[in-house]
């Protein structure tokens, strides 16, 4: 992937799990970074460790769902960069058990679109300027096995990813003429801090975790590296007439 030496990508959700697994990826593979998150220590640490090797890597905090923040990162991630930007990496995202419909509070609901979703519409937005400015580019959307089935006790869930799915198709449908390929990932089970979170003990719950340890073709819980080797493809000139793709990786869990 020689062609993406010298090119500068914004990740959200950098600080951990599949963000900072992707950020690593990609500073190995050429790309220049800047890593975006809320949780401001632990991504201090994530872009000193990458510095440290040798590597480009910006620290930006922003709250996702805060556009004067998104906004103001997004500038400041360019200039620390060197001016420009060619692509953005939309993860940042939160979940949990909320129950069913009724259950869920709208607190909870309010809180986890505004980040699954909203976030991705508003870094989407802060960044396309950058990327068209540059000659276009590539953006992925990082959505879930839960945005292309349904889940027990995942209501709020569901819907933000299943809205990240209709929003990359709907951005690869606009920005096709500004040379801006926008494609989707779906990732499975992945070992990461938000899945060792879900340990919530409700009926619907257990008998969830139940389902996805039993559909589980390949019979492995999925690593952040996993979710990175396929984004760092569709970022790629390797991925030139890819647009609008939702792509599994999943183990096979959407396929039984």
């Amino acid at each position: 992937m020689s062609e993406v030496k010298g090119k500068h990508v914004l990740v959200t959700g950098a600080a951990s799990g599949i963000g900072a697994g992707i950020c690593r990826l990609l500073v190995g593979a050429g790309w220049s970074i800047a890593g975006l998150d809320r949780q401001a220590d632990a991504l201090d640490k994530q872009m000193h460790r990458l510095r440290d090797e040798g590597h480009t890597a910006v620290t930006v905090r922003a709250d996702v769902t805060s556009w004067d923040e998104v906004e103001e990162a997004t500038a400041t991630a360019v200039q620390e960069l060197g001016g420009g930007l060619d692509a953005a990496v939309n993860v940042a995202g939160i979940g949990g058990f909320t129950g069913d419909v009724v259950a869920t509070s709208l607190e909870a609901w309010t809180a986890i679109v505004g980040v699954d979703l909203t976030g991705v519409f508003l870094v989407s937005r802060a960044t396309i300027p950058f990327i068209r400015r540059a000659g276009g580019g590539a953006i992925v959307n990082v959505s879930s096995q839960y945005g292309l089935v349904g889940g027990a006790g995942f209501p709020a869930y569901a819907a933000a990813k299943a809205g990240v799915i209709g929003l990359t198709r709907a951005m690869a449908v606009d920005h096709a003429p500004d040379g801006i390929r926008v494609n989707c990932v779906c990732p499975g089970p992945i070992e990461t801090p938000m899945l060792s979170a879900d340990s919530a003990e409700t009926d619907l719950a257990r008998r969830e975790r139940e389902r996805v340890r039993n559909r589980l073709l390949l019979g492995r819980i999925g690593q952040p590296e996993d979710v990175a080797a396929l984004v760092a493809f569709l970022l790629s000139d390797q991925a030139k007439n890819m647009t609008g793709s939702v792509i599994a990786t999943d183990g096979g869990w959407t396929a039984g």
